[in-house]
């Protein structure tokens, strides 16, 4: 398999692969995801041995009829996601982590108009985007996605713009230590749990961190057989998620 090095960066990045959707796909996915109609411009020195459009187009989880452009900035590559469907453009960033061997993928801004927030494409957006990074796991080493998830339960029941990312990202997989503030806040038994992934697994936690949460960073971890992999196939099953 040929590896191609952007310059600017030092990425090394795989090339002439092309990710194939799966064939279970479910009625939102079918509707709203067509990676062979986003269109992609990578502004990046060596372009053409970068990922491929539809790579590239998978691993934002960015829906159908996007625009991406791809840049750099410092050591960091950018992607712009923009789509009429958003209320502001989405961005992922691909960041090099101190080793320089590894890297991970930081998810900046994924804001729905208020028309479409109730369809179940944020959540798709998100997935499709982890399963990608899964899939360029052996070439182009990324060990997992983080967010800035904000918000709390008041912020959670707001009628306009709701703030719910503390909770939905943690019920999706992304794990994070438990706030020392939030901690003295849990019920006796919860109290000498570190990770939000452990209120995550047990039905009556989990309503405890929608009504003591609060905003956090959290990240997914793409190691098979982690705890986040077993969060979102626990939250695609019971939202009837198929990819």
């Amino acid at each position: 398999m040929n590896k191609g090095k952007d310059k600017a960066t030092g990425f090394h990045v795989p090339t002439n692969r092309i990710f194939s959707e799966g064939n279970r796909l479910d009625d939102v996915y079918r509707e709203w995801f067509d990676s062979k109609t986003v269109s992609v411009t990578v502004n990046l020195q060596n372009s053409d041995d970068f990922l491929t459009p539809i790579e590239i187009a998978e691993l934002t989880g960015a829906p159908k009829e996007s625009t991406i452009l791809v840049t750099r900035d410092d050591k960091v590559i950018s992607f712009r996601v923009s789509n009429k469907i958003f209320s502001e453009d989405m961005f992922r960033y691909l960041v090099a982590d101190s080793s320089g061997i590894s890297y991970y993928i930081k998810n900046v801004v994924l804001a729905l108009k208020e028309e479409y927030t109730k369809n179940g494409i944020g959540p798709r957006c998100v997935i499709k985007e982890i399963y990608a990074a899964a899939k360029l796991l052996d070439e182009l080493p990324i060990k997992a996605i983080k967010v800035s998830a904000v918000g709390d339960f008041e912020s959670f029941r707001w009628k306009t713009d709701p703030m719910r990312g503390y909770y939905v990202w943690a019920r999706m997989g992304f794990d994070g230590k438990i706030p020392a503030a939030v901690r003295q806040k849990l019920s006796l038994k919860y109290r000498n749990l570190e990770f939000i992934s452990s209120l995550m697994l047990d039905i009556e936690a989990r309503k405890e961190w929608l009504e003591k949460g609060e905003s956090v960073e959290l990240e997914f971890d793409l190691a098979s057989g982690s705890v986040s992999w077993r969060l979102l196939s626990q939250y695609m099953n019971e939202k009837g998620i198929e990819l």
